[in-house]
């Protein structure tokens, strides 16, 4: 009797080792599956960010490329247009060959006749401009042909990218559009060009001896010697 009590009691507890070695294989099948989960979870995870950063990199590079195709047809046009004014080409004319509106024309040949002291401004005036621009200052990084340029002030810090030119052009620096300018700048719109008339005007000074003149488009400044 005794030893059916004990063979009763060691089959209970051979069954209750193999119910116990389930319970413990089907949880740890369970954590292994959620382990498994959150890895797939993570890896969607990196692979949505990397997607979504080369579709930022590729926003961003594509639109700065637009800006340097813009630069070159501009810059191409603007030689074209000092060499038929340079030979004695009349404005109208002019605009009318390379399809370009007259102020486009005009504002070349203004720039014919400034020298490079001064575009058009008196020293009076420059000072009033860095005066307005709020203890502005500027700093410089250096990359191969690029780099990049920053503005700081007591209200704000901001970078453009910048790169040398060609052709009369020594260098194009993106500057924030009128449509990003708030955003990018933390600045009110009406401050744009007189901010940005310093940076083109410290530029030379810092990096052309003072010898030169820049020109504003909406999505870059342009320096020329």
């Amino acid at each position: 009797m005794k030893q059916d009590q004990f063979a009763q009691m060691i089959e209970k507890a051979y069954k209750d080792a193999l119910a116990g070695a389930d319970a413990i294989k089907a949880a740890a099948d369970a954590d292994r599956e959620l382990v498994w989960k959150e890895l797939e979870a993570a890896k969607d995870a990196r692979r949505a960010a990397e997607a979504e950063g080369e579709k930022i990199a590729a926003a961003y590079f594509e639109e700065r490329r637009a800006q340097l195709i813009d630069f070159t047809r501009k810059e191409l046009l603007r030689d074209l247009a000092r060499k038929h004014l340079e030979a004695g080409n009349k404005v109208e004319a002019v605009a009318v060959w390379l399809d370009v509106p007259m102020d486009f024309v005009k504002n070349i040949q203004q720039v014919l006749g400034r020298n490079a002291k001064a575009r058009g401004k008196s020293l009076a005036d420059k000072s009033k401009t860095k005066a307005l621009a709020g203890n502005a200052r500027l700093r410089y990084e250096s990359s191969g042909r690029g780099g990049t340029i920053y503005f700081e002030n007591e209200d704000t810090t901001f970078d453009m990218w910048w790169e040398f030119a060609g052709g009369n052009a020594l260098a194009i620096i993106g500057i924030p559009s009128s449509k990003h300018w708030v955003a990018q700048t933390k600045l009110p719109l009406e401050k744009r060009e007189i901010v940005l008339q310093f940076i083109g005007e410290q530029v030379i000074e810092d990096q052309a001896a003072g010898m030169g003149y820049f020109e504003i488009d909406d999505g870059y400044l342009t320096i020329f010697k």
